[in-house]
């Protein structure tokens, strides 16, 4: 009975990992770059692994490809819902430890038919990973959101680039194991810094009145209208990663040459997307996606009679101008339309509308070129493109299009 009071009362030790006061942007950044990097590593050479060592038919690969994005597009979904209505930090540890997964069973078992169930567990993970992190970013961008997605596109293209080159090398060097090897070991960082510095409590609903909490979503017009153009300018932009290979080659440039433009496309938008950001500060979000929409749906015309290569460059440079405009305008346009309450779900709705649009557009593109119809794959793409284009523009206008037209120019 020598114990004394204080020897009596429990010790509280800290928790293992201390929740830290506020989610810093460079956070996000630097998740988003690494995860591109990762997602980038396995799909260019998907088709390839698939076809020349698994002996599979084109056919099977293009359905592989599409389940791929189709199951993106659902765990989208499913992650919107969790950031929502669970708990956002558990929702973004669960896309990392599936991602992890995929790829840990990718190293180990590649063969058919087992390689393409493995990667779907990893579409799961990456795909809900997309959502999540847009919507962590709706809570740090505030202040400027147009600001924040467009550097958000800059880690974008800088992590496409990194993890295209690493990927292709490695798959080249140490074939399918070390590219899976190289893409645990992003999944696994990302995961350190996930448990460190995403651990900030963040509640939808807490400053929402009770009275006015709903369950779901609601989506009006223009939300339907945003995703149908977001679906169908991703759906287009799949013709430069599907048909345009081959049809440079036909046309007598090299693979090399295709190569080239996805060069040029990284290096332009990481030298003039803070420009373009800062001369289009002061535009609605209506007026960068619209304007944005335009300048790449005019692209896709002069596609049909452009034969050397310094124009496909020159087409290609157009083309990023507008992707500059539309790409985080979309993204930061949603997170102003939908209720705070719902911002994981309206990041999981612009996820899915991109997911679909890539899971069609090599099938639409295949279709066409199959039959030889290079004019009509791409006018049809420019009056679709033009056509929802005008059908957001008049929505977002509530109708007085006129009053609209005025404060657009």
């Amino acid at each position: 009975m020598n114990d004394s009071i204080e020897d009596q009362i429990p010790v509280r030790r800290p928790p293992l990992f201390s929740r830290p006061k506020k989610l810093k942007s460079v956070y996000i950044y630097v998740e988003y770059l690494i995860g591109n990097a990762g997602a980038a590593m396995t799909w260019p050479v998907t088709s390839l692994y698939l076809h020349n060592y698994l002996h599979q038919s084109f056919f099977i690969t293009g359905i592989v490809l599409m389940l791929g994005s189709i199951v993106s597009m659902i765990a989208s979904w499913l992650a919107g819902f969790m950031f929502d209505r669970w708990r956002p930090y558990e929702s973004f540890i669960i896309s990392l430890l599936i991602a992890i997964l995929g790829s840990l069973m990718m190293f180990f078992f590649h063969d058919w038919p087992v390689y393409p169930a493995w990667l779907m567990v990893l579409n799961v993970g990456i795909g809900m990973f997309q959502t999540l992190i847009n919507s962590y970013g709706v809570y740090v961008s505030t202040d400027n959101p147009k600001k924040f997605f467009s550097n958000m596109a800059i880690m974008l293209n800088i992590g496409t680039v990194i993890g295209t080159f690493f990927g292709t090398w490695i798959f080249d060097k140490l074939k399918v194991e070390g590219m899976m090897g190289l893409g645990i070991i992003f999944y696994l960082i990302m995961l350190g810094i996930a448990i460190f510095c995403f651990h900030v409590k963040i509640d939808p609903m807490a400053k929402v009145p009770k009275a006015k909490q709903a369950d779901r979503l609601k989506y009006s017009r223009l939300l339907l209208a945003i995703g149908a153009l977001t679906t169908i300018t991703y759906l287009t932009y799949q013709f430069w990663e599907t048909v345009m290979s081959p049809r440079m080659v036909n046309l007598g440039m090299t693979v090399e040459q295709y190569g080239y433009l996805w060069t040029i496309n990284g290096i332009v938008i990481i030298l003039f997307q803070n420009w373009i950001t800062k001369l289009t500060r002061h535009w609605s979000f209506m007026k960068s996606v619209v304007i944005g929409t335009m300048i790449f749906a005019c692209t896709f015309p002069p596609l049909i009679w452009a034969n050397k290569f310094w124009q496909m460059v020159v087409i290609t440079i157009f083309l990023v101008f507008g992707e500059m405009l539309f790409s985080p305008g979309t993204t930061a346009w949603v997170a102003k339309i939908v209720p705070e309450q719902f911002q994981g779900q309206g990041m999981a709705f612009i996820s899915a509308a991109i997911s679909l649009g890539r899971s069609i557009g090599p099938v639409y593109a295949g279709v066409f070129m199959d039959r030889g119809w290079i004019f009509a794959l791409f006018m049809s793409s420019f009056a679709v493109l033009i056509i929802l284009d005008i059908l957001v523009f008049i929505l977002a206008g509530k109708g007085n299009t006129i009053s609209q037209i005025k404060r657009f120019l």
